[in-house]
């Protein structure tokens, strides 16, 4: 696609008074990215629902939203190896295409066509499992996954984490839903898991490279993940769980909900005997899933390549760890001690974050990255 049109997209998302769902609403009626960034207000103002302040947040972008920052922040995005897909093109996923407020701007680290997969269900529950959950949540996903089902949840400790790799074990690969931008490692203890699911699947954010975890941005994330597959799995869930957050929105996007029973009066299981009071379907194996959702089982995934081997790096990298070798280093300094633009230095700090060498923390910081 064209570089100019991804930069021209991304200067529109990032102005302000322009959300998901205005534009959703104006690709939906004028058909593709190309044909919104050229409307003329007239057209604009034809468009039902389409208030007066989007039109004019459209406008201003053109004029007041400087280039040159939007274009770092998608060289950066190419210097990780991940890519931008669009709302109205063929790589956009279908079903997250139908809900409300689709994302404007989907980033992605990996394998991008398994964003088209026909067979996707979610797969999600409590960071404070029981072993009894991480067994039956990496069972489930093992046995889906072998099935050809393309197994989705958002990388948090306890079920989410059992989800991926249970699906990676099949062999085959799984899509991670981030909060983050796919620049940060969370939980932190996930570096080596977050790593795999790059190679073997992929890992998907709307949020913009550098975001930290902060409160706001996971309900959003939970949108995404039951809006782009058939169906959400609620493995284990106390009251107030974020999973329930992504099975109540899975119910107002049209999506199966799935629940998996426990034993009675225990904390963890109260979640799902309430969706299961409410509707949703009980699961206590796999068939359960493609019997509802009338799949068939299907050959396996094509088990993943071998990883590439590690690019070299450049020739400055000695003398980048050696002055951060003693503390966490603010960016800016490095760039001055080590006599290199900002921009360079930020190419070859992508490579050491990929490599594992170093990790980005919050206030734009980096440290080497411990050694167990």
């Amino acid at each position: 696609m064209d570089p100019e049109l991804h930069l021209d997209w991304l200067r529109m998302i990032r102005s302000p008074g322009l959300g998901a769902a205005t534009i959703g609403r104006l690709i939906h009626h004028l058909g593709t990215p190309q044909a919104l960034l050229q409307a003329t207000r007239q057209q604009l103002g034809t468009i039902p629902g389409i208030r007066s302040g989007a039109i004019r947040a459209l406008e201003r972008f053109r004029q007041e939203i400087p280039a040159e920052p939007i274009q770092r922040e998608l060289d950066r995005l190419h210097a990780l190896g991940g890519v931008m897909i669009l709302p109205g093109t063929p790589e956009y996923p279908p079903l997250l295409s139908e809900i409300h407020d689709p994302p404007a701007a989907l980033f992605v680290l990996g394998d991008a066509t398994l964003l088209t997969h026909p067979a996707m269900v979610a797969i999600t529950g409590t960071r404070k499992t029981t072993p009894r959950g991480v067994s039956f949540a990496a069972d489930l996903a093992r046995e889906l996954t072998r099935s050809e089902v393309l197994i989705v949840s958002g990388l948090s400790a306890g079920i989410d984490a059992a989800a991926h790799c249970g699906a990676m074990e099949a062999p085959g690969p799984t899509m991670a839903v981030l909060a983050t931008g796919l620049d940060i490692v969370h939980p932190r203890d996930h570096r080596e898991l977050q790593r795999r699911i790059a190679h073997q699947g992929c890992l998907i954010s709307e949020a913009p490279l550098g975001l930290m975890p902060v409160p706001w941005a996971f309900p959003p994330r939970a949108r995404i993940l039951s809006g782009i597959t058939r169906g959400v799995v609620v493995v284990e869930a106390p009251e107030g769980s974020g999973a329930l957050l992504t099975a109540h929105m899975a119910l107002e996007q049209g999506r199966e909900v799935f629940a998996v029973p426990g034993p009675p009066n225990e904390t963890n299981t109260r979640g799902p005997h309430d969706l299961l009071r409410q509707g949703a379907r009980l699961v206590e194996k796999a068939a359960d899933i493609l019997e509802e959702l009338k799949w068939s089982p299907a050959p396996r995934f094509r088990p993943p390549a071998e990883p590439p081997p590690t690019p070299d790096l450049p020739d400055e990298v000695a003398a980048i760890l050696t002055h951060i070798q003693g503390g966490a280093t603010q960016e800016d300094d490095l760039a001055r001690c080590c006599q290199l633009t900002v921009a360079a230095l930020s190419r070859i700090l992508l490579q050491l974050e990929i490599s594992g060498l170093v990790q980005r923390l919050p206030g734009g910081r980096y440290a080497v990255t411990p050694r167990s």
